[in-house]
């Protein structure tokens, strides 16, 4: 098991599993495009890194 902590969104494509915290609790997981296609917290934080 790895754990990845990262701002760099594009780096959990690789990603079996993707656990996405907000306050301290788990809010969303599953695969990247799975979240991304969820339109949850995940999907809108990659949404703004490609705003950049």
């Amino acid at each position: 098991m790895t754990i990845v902590v990262t701002h760099q969104l594009e780096n959990t494509r690789l990603a079996d599993r993707i656990v996405v915290m907000r306050h301290g609790r788990i809010v969303e997981q599953g695969r990247y495009d799975d979240l991304v296609n969820a339109g949850g917290l995940f999907a809108e934080l990659v949404a703004l890194a490609k705003d950049r």
